[in-house]
């Protein structure tokens, strides 16, 4: 009986030290994108709470809805409770905001902001009234003293109308992350 014996010839070498390079190309091309991957991921994941923000503080009137004092409230919402209209704020919860929230001179004022809202990361809200030429004036400004800026932004706008006591004017609610 003839035995055969294992043998190590060229063509199984060079086969195999090609398919070892063939895995680790595929390899490196997969690994490559993984980090743009998770940047994408980030973007939206932070996009996607600015717009939250955005919703709540548009069309949502806030709990209790009809709250016309800061402290009262359990929830920010701008919208009007009364007409059932979404993009439709009043101007009496922007101008409560305005006279008693400080943000950027009063931590504390922020951090109440925050937990009404309940979001844990920094943000900031502008408000303005866009005036018949098209001019912004500014209503609300909620921008932390120690905003971080971080590789990933995202800015959400919204145009919307503004029940100044019946009379119905355009505004601009702009939220930053």
């Amino acid at each position: 009986m003839v035995e055969i014996k294992a043998q190590l010839t060229i063509q199984y070498l060079a086969s195999f030290i090609f398919f070892i390079g063939l895995v680790v190309l595929v390899y490196l091309a997969y690994s490559a994108n993984i980090p743009r991957f998770v940047k994408e991921v980030d973007k939206e994941n932070i996009y996607s709470k600015a717009y939250q923000l955005s919703e709540i503080l548009v069309n949502n009137p806030g709990e209790p809805p009809s709250w016309s004092n800061i402290d009262n409230a359990k929830r920010l919402g701008l919208s009007d409770q009364y007409s059932n209209k979404s993009n439709l704020i009043l101007n009496s919860k922007v101008q409560e905001l305005k006279n008693n929230i400080h943000c950027f001179q009063d931590v504390a004022d922020f951090k109440k902001i925050q937990d009404k809202l309940a979001m844990n990361i920094s943000f900031s809200i502008f408000i303005f009234n866009i005036t018949e030429n098209g001019d912004r004036k500014p209503l609300f400004d909620c921008t932390p003293s120690a905003f971080p800026r971080t590789a990933v932004n995202a800015t959400v706008k919204r145009i919307t109308a503004l029940n100044n006591s019946g009379r119905i004017e355009l505004a601009e609610v702009i939220v930053q992350m």
